[in-house]
């Protein structure tokens, strides 16, 4: 990462700053519960999306500083942040038709730079780019900022109890441990926009499942089972 993007994550945010406080009186605050007592900014956070609301809501509220993975088309230009809200996430994900999409899209596409700007969104790649990710989400943890991922498979929505967990927190995991010798922990989290509550649970470890020679997906699939229980035993009545 150059200096200037390092600058860019040591910066003060006065943009988003006045946007979060702005944010504030319309997002309330939720209740935070914490199994594990006070979190560390140097860690990982894997938490389900909750829609638009979960990564805004985080970023607000999760008693931690950190950095969110995002879509990398959002993170681009007007045209590429346009396609995107409007063929995948208010059509595919959101089951929005075309007409209420399009409209949707152009206003967010418009204002979306500056919040993702605001966040410290990190672009998630699913290519040969993904060292990308993994470079800048290093770059945060080293600045004392936690990385933040939504892991889930939201292709065809968004869902209460989740699926399944895409790896890509693991191979952070993994490459974070191997280049440092530096065990992050890793800390399931779940938002629940109606019940207006949030609960991170304990955190564990890579080499907990790796000594147990554990492969990538059995790991994701662990912590998608983690989240999900935080929303089954003390989120769902």
């Amino acid at each position: 990462m150059s200096k200037k993007d390092n600058n860019e994550i040591k910066k003060n945010q006065p943009v988003w700053k006045r946007t979060s406080r702005f944010l504030k009186l319309f997002f309330k605050k939720p209740q935070i519960v914490s199994l594990s007592g006070a979190l560390p900014n140097k860690a990982i956070y894997v938490a389900n999306h909750a829609a638009m609301f979960g990564p805004v809501m985080y970023n607000l509220y999760l008693p931690a500083t950190v950095a969110p993975w995002g879509a990398y088309p959002m993170t681009e230009n007007y045209k590429s942040r346009y396609n995107y809200l409007r063929n995948v996430y208010f059509i595919q994900k959101r089951h929005k038709s075309k007409f209420a999409a399009t409209i949707l899209a152009s206003f967010e596409a418009a204002l979306s730079i500056y919040f993702y700007r605001g966040l410290r969104v990190i672009p998630s790649y699913n290519d040969n780019r993904f060292i990308k990710t993994i470079r800048q989400s290093i770059e945060m943890i080293k600045n004392n900022i936690g990385v933040l991922i939504f892991p889930e498979d939201s292709d065809k929505g968004y869902h209460e109890v989740l699926t399944e967990f895409h790896a890509g927190f693991v191979e952070l995991a993994k490459y974070y441990w191997h280049k440092f010798r530096d065990n992050l922990p890793i800390y399931p989290v779940y938002y629940h926009a109606k019940k207006r509550k949030i609960v991170i649970g304990n955190p564990s470890k890579i080499t907990d499942y790796l000594d147990k020679g554990m492969s990538r997906q059995e790991i994701a699939a662990d912590f998608c089972r983690q989240v999900n229980n935080l929303f089954l035993h003390h989120i769902k009545d």
